[in-house]
């Protein structure tokens, strides 16, 4: 595909919650309008520099599956960064347009050896465990978060694997059924204090071992247990 026929493509697939640099100047997102999710904020860029920071430069050899992979931002990044295998999923859940689909896209333009599966996490089960599990801008969206928890947990090589959690925090902890939105989001379900959030991994036996507050977001490192 030519420049032009990229950027047409990116506009069919609109809107983009994530922006994606597809080269010679063609990014998925046109932060200067208002056609997509969350316009004029460049997700998940700023995010993804402080959690590459306390990742290995280096992943060969590393299994990586990336939870709510959306348009495959960070799964292209783990991927570009050496890893072996990637897997990004995500089941579309309340959204518009697929996300999957925009990552195929993105991998085709980006010619990235990455795979993707529209399904719900719950009802996914690898065939090997991961040794980097990547669930970010998730748990806030799910009524059943301890669960969710308990599920991603599973994903992870026992004791060595790493998972990083990233979620929407608050001083004190809002549970918001319904369609009550949480800065613009109704599809937001579970949004806890960081002294809540860690005591509810801690419960479940996971490790931390690097917890990162970034105003009203938290990213925690931490491994499963043995």
């Amino acid at each position: 595909m030519n420049r032009d026929q990229i950027r047409r493509r990116v506009e069919e697939l609109a809107p983009w919650y994530q922006n994606i640099d597809l080269g010679d100047g063609v990014w998925t997102k046109d932060l200067e309008g208002s056609r997509d999710i969350f316009s004029g904020h460049d997700i998940p860029g700023p995010l993804w520099r402080v959690i590459a920071r306390d990742l290995p430069a280096d992943l060969s050899g590393h299994r990586v599956l990336d939870i709510g992979c959306n348009a495959g931002y960070m799964s292209f990044q783990t991927k570009q960064m050496g890893a072996d295998y990637v897997l990004g999923i995500d089941s579309n859940l309340g959204a518009g347009t697929s996300f999957i689909h925009q990552a195929e896209f993105c991998r085709s333009v980006l010619g990235l050896d990455v795979d993707f599966r529209e399904q719900s996490f719950f009802d996914y089960t690898p065939e090997q465990p991961f040794t980097l599990v990547l669930f970010c801008g998730v748990l806030y969206h799910l009524e059943d978060f301890a669960t969710a928890l308990d599920k991603v947990m599973t994903f992870a090589v026992p004791d060595t694997g790493l998972i990083v959690l990233e979620t929407a925090v608050e001083p004190i902890t809002q549970t918001r059924p319904g369609l009550r939105d949480y800065n613009g989001d109704t599809s937001t379900f579970f949004v806890p204090s960081v002294g809540v959030l860690t005591e509810l991994v801690r419960e479940r036996g996971l490790r931390i071992e690097i917890v990162r507050t970034l105003g009203t977001r938290a990213v925690v490192f931490m491994r499963p247990p043995l």
